[in-house]
């Protein structure tokens, strides 16, 4: 009895040790569970860290992108904007070259101030002019003598600046140089032949100066009238005195200073009575003022033949006669071709 007792307690005491040895195990076996669950936690933090980080970096790579798109639609705005400028810049510039193309070639004329040590040629060169074109806009008594400071008008194309004389037209002037009436009329921005008015300048495109240097020292004019000089070539009243005024009472008799043919006589606004004598081609002197005309156009006269009689017609403020050297159309001081 006592030996069946005492193996019931060996075996409860067996059971509860074996109870508590698997209570043991299987908290020891739940705290390495719990071990082994905390880094899968960690991992999914790292997860969510890791999503985030690629997140963050997706929207900074939106935000990079969106900022190069903006760049690039500023950069091709400011690209368009100085296309645009340039446009119009190139645009202004062909207007206003346009407009300046338009231009009648009277108002294209520039002014060259001589620099020391120049000469005709130089100055032609520099303009790519010739010397004929020179001598055809200018007074040139002295091709080889010009001095710093003097000035000269400089043609926008080679040809010659030419002054209309009364009883001239546009066909005849055109005929006389051999060009046509378009051109002339195109150059100068004429629209009516007909309006041609007398000591209007006209440029002559491709026109030579029929009156050359060598002429000009070769020709010398006597005296129109043996009388003191009373008002002298240049700067009065405001414009250019294009002759010389010789004291001549009422009725005295007018002299051609050379041999030539009479051009024109009668009368001309401003000028009053008028003869103008043609003594070779690109050279004529003119005499205004005149109480009465002795000549016809056509005629031809001889060096000291008695051509008018002076007197007051015109616009003139007394008796007087007005006389013009005209070389290649336009007025020179006549004192570089006249002596006694």
């Amino acid at each position: 009895m006592r030996r069946r007792e005492r193996l019931t307690g060996f075996l409860i005491i067996f059971i509860l040790l074996t109870f508590s040895a698997y209570s043991n195990s299987m908290n020891v076996g739940g705290r390495m569970s719990q071990t082994n669950i905390q880094p899968k936690v960690i991992n999914q933090n790292n997860t969510k860290n890791v999503n985030s980080n690629l997140t963050n970096n997706s929207n900074i790579n939106r935000k990079n992108e969106n900022e190069k798109n903006l760049d690039r639609s500023i950069n091709l705005d400011n690209s368009r904007d100085k296309n645009n400028d340039q446009g119009k810049k190139k645009e202004n510039l062909d207007r206003t070259f346009e407009k300046i193309q338009k231009k009648p070639l009277i108002e294209r004329v520039k002014v060259h101030t001589v620099e020391s040590g120049e000469t005709l040629w130089d100055i032609a060169h520099k303009h790519n002019l010739n010397i004929d074109s020179l001598i055809g806009a200018n007074n040139i008594s002295n091709m080889n003598s010009i001095k710093p400071g003097q000035e000269f008008k400089v043609l926008p194309i080679k040809g010659i600046l030419y002054r209309v004389s009364p009883g001239e037209s546009l066909g005849s002037i055109a005929s006389k140089f051999k060009l046509k009436k378009e051109t002339i009329m195109k150059d100068n921005n004429l629209d009516n032949p007909s309006n041609l008015k007398i000591d209007q300048e006209l440029i002559l495109r491709g026109a030579k100066p029929e009156f050359s240097y060598r002429d000009r020292l070769d020709q010398k004019f006597m005296y129109p009238i043996n009388t003191r000089i009373t008002s002298y070539y240049g700067p009065r009243w405001g414009r250019i005195h294009e002759g010389i005024d010789f004291a001549a009472p009422m009725g005295s008799p007018i002299r051609a200073v050379s041999s030539g043919r009479v051009v024109y006589s009668g009368w001309a606004n401003g000028y009053g009575y008028v003869v103008i004598v043609e003594h070779q081609k690109g050279l004529r002197t003119l005499y205004a003022h005149n109480s009465k005309l002795l000549v016809r156009v056509g005629e031809s006269v001889g060096r000291g033949e008695v051509i008018s009689r002076s007197g007051n017609t015109g616009n003139s403020t007394g008796p007087h006669l007005h006389f013009e050297v005209q070389v290649n159309g336009r007025p020179e001081n006549p004192l570089d071709y006249i002596h006694r």
